[in-house]
């Protein structure tokens, strides 16, 4: 019998933290030990106070956990002692909130799965300049392994500490990670459009993700330089100069809709990207690519099809009077986005058939 694999998350009420709860609490290997709150009001009470699709599916109750609160220090500590007799913790705070808990939890037996972007990238340049601030533990950044499996399956297998991607980056790096595997290399130019969900902006009410702000509208953001182009320049190894992207706020509450315009040096043809996608992806349980030209439903890439599923659906074309490529992709920004891709991390790490619990959450082209 294999043993169960306690596990604590550290920000249970944020939408992460719901996600990671919703998969987690039904995860046959699992036992989850704490899901955290800063919130007193909380804190005793059971999950479904916060998250009420959770009545009934588990007996889990709030724990206080507030580092940035001196007042705190026992419970604090009482919280950290949890974590590091636990086998595995995620991290599922804002980005800049994870270094407290980090620095407490680096050099014990606990292996950490942080879904924030506070370890993603290796450079602590590159930080620098896409979060305008210095790194605060710049020796840890090598420590973690970037927990993309489509990528990086055997590092995240042999993994410590785990830095989950942004499901921007996501979306970009699964769409144009086969263009890397050209026989005949191109010199290219490659432009972004992202369309994001509301649920993106995070569980605390910003005038921005208002509902009557967002509803029935397309609204450009971060229309250059978004934080997440680096970790496509760190895993595609893309330069700068050549890649950019526009993000779009769109009226949905989930899912991310991606397309690259590729701009390449030489004529590329459509079964060369046949070729290099199927070598990428045909042996990934989580990458299903959609690339026919009918143009009816399904045909390529599209949010609808991937909803609360831990898929993204990739595909592409080739724009045969100027010669540009598209490389489309669409995913759940709540799973294979974000908790999806932590847990197929967790599934590596602990040796377990990485589909594990993920292949029960099946996509309904009825959400929303």
């Amino acid at each position: 019998m294999t043993r169960m694999i306690k596990a604590g998350i550290i920000g249970g009420t944020g939408y992460t933290g719901l996600s990671l709860l919703e998969v987690l609490t039904r995860h046959k290997n699992v036992e989850l030990q704490f899901a955290t709150t800063r919130r007193r009001k909380l804190v005793g009470k059971p999950i479904h106070r916060d998250h009420p699709n959770l009545l009934g599916l588990t007996d889990l109750k709030f724990s206080l956990y507030d580092p940035m609160n001196p007042t705190l220090i026992e419970s604090n500590k009482t919280l950290i002692n949890k974590a590091r007799d636990s086998d595995v913790v995620f991290i599922g705070v804002p980005s800049g909130a994870s270094f407290n808990i980090t620095k407490d939890l680096v050099g014990y037996n606990t292996k950490i799965i942080d879904t924030s972007a506070d370890f993603r990238l290796k450079n602590p340049a590159l930080y620098r300049e896409y979060y305008k601030r210095e790194h605060p533990l710049p020796d840890l950044l090598n420590e973690y392994v970037y927990g993309l499996p489509e990528l990086h399956r055997q590092e995240i297998k042999n993994a410590k500490y785990v830095a989950c991607p942004g499901c921007n980056s996501t979306a970009m790096i699964l769409a144009g990670y086969p263009l890397t595997k050209l026989q005949e290399p191109i010199e290219f130019t490659i432009v972004y459009n992202v369309m994001t969900g509301s649920s993106e902006a995070g569980a605390e009410p910003k005038r921005a993700s208002h509902h009557s702000e967002r509803s029935g509208v397309a609204r450009p953001y971060s229309v250059k330089k978004h934080r997440h182009l680096a970790e496509v320049r760190q895993e595609l190894g893309f330069e700068a100069s050549k890649v950019s992207a526009s993000m779009f706020a769109i009226p949905m509450v989930r899912g991310v809709e991606c397309i690259g315009h590729v701009y390449p040096d030489r004529t590329v043809e459509e079964k060369e990207l046949w070729k290099v996608f199927r070598e990428a992806y045909s042996n990934e349980q989580f990458v299903r690519i959609r690339a026919k030209k009918t143009g009816g439903p399904g045909s390529l890439p599209d949010v609808k099809y991937v909803r609360g599923s831990n898929f993204c659906d990739v595909g592409f074309f080739v724009d045969d009077e100027s010669g540009r490529i598209g490389v489309i992709s669409a995913l759940d920004n709540l799973m294979k986005g974000d908790v999806g891709n932590a847990v197929q991390s967790m599934n590596i790490m602990f040796g377990l058939d990485e589909a594990t619990r993920l292949m029960d959450m099946v996509p309904s082209s009825l959400y929303e």
